[in-house]
């Protein structure tokens, strides 16, 4: 099988490693299988090949698109260059992408469609509606109608970016999920995280203004007492319909 590649947008690195180990354990993959990725460090298109994979993950992290230019890190700034590059080489050449949090804003500006902190939504669990496109798509196979996944995220994506499909919703964020073409995605909800990642995350970013002050630790309590985590099984899905050899 071609690998998938896992790419890290986050520049602590303790939160990019332990985001590689939460897409690894919801992909099934073996850690062969996905080769991670850190932005911070390489410049990824230099060594990508379109031919030589099955797909790409992209993260989330702490940058907000819309940060005013004049504001944004040089840093957040080839950051996010490399991701929108990465995404119109996807297009193009049709490598299938699921991008998350970050990854999906980036993906929006691409295609025209702004993002806004009115759609932010605070640290913890919320109820994710599958849209009628949704139901037929491959990525939300066997998910039921109505499912809750973990967010924390400061803006969001108000209205479908052109050429984009709306997969799913939620009462806060009016885009969870696109389709764009064939097999590029994105997600501004954490597929990646069950509880036990949720707080991993969490500790990191304790400072990052997600949550009140003294809230955390009755958010990640309230995130474990959740059932089954069922939101992994667009990362599954996703390796699942786009292996090949």
């Amino acid at each position: 099988m071609k690998p998938f590649i896992m790419v890290s947008t986050r520049p602590e690195f303790e939160a990019a490693q332990n985001e590689y180990e939460s897409f690894l354990i919801q992909s099934g993959l073996r850690r062969e299988d996905l080769h991670h990725v850190l932005l911070e460090e390489v410049d990824f298109l230099d060594a990508f090949t379109a031919g030589d994979v099955s797909g790409v993950l992209i993260g989330g992290s702490p940058y907000n698109v819309s940060t005013p230019q004049s504001a944004k890190t040089r840093s957040q700034m080839r950051v996010e260059a490399q991701v929108r590059e990465l995404l119109a080489v996807a297009l193009k050449e049709g490598v299938p992408v699921l991008a998350t949090g970050f990854g999906l804003e980036v993906l929006a500006g691409y295609l025209g469609a702004s993002t806004s902190r009115e759609f932010g939504e605070e640290l913890g669990a919320t109820e994710i509606f599958v849209t009628a496109e949704g139901r037929d798509d491959p990525l939300l196979e066997g998910l039921p109608q109505t499912f809750t996944a973990l967010v924390g995220h400061h803006e969001g994506v108000g209205d479908v970016p052109a050429h984009a499909t709306l997969l799913a919703s939620s009462p806060d964020c009016p885009v969870q999920m696109i389709r764009v073409g064939a097999a590029v995605y994105g997600s501004q909800f954490n597929p990646e995280l069950d509880a036990e990642r949720f707080a991993q995350r969490v500790a990191v970013y304790s400072d990052a203004g997600y949550g009140e002050p003294g809230t955390i630790e009755g958010i990640v309590s309230e995130a474990r007492s959740q059932s089954e985590h069922v939101a992994g099984r667009v990362i599954r899905n996703f390796v699942t319909h786009f292996s090949r050899d």
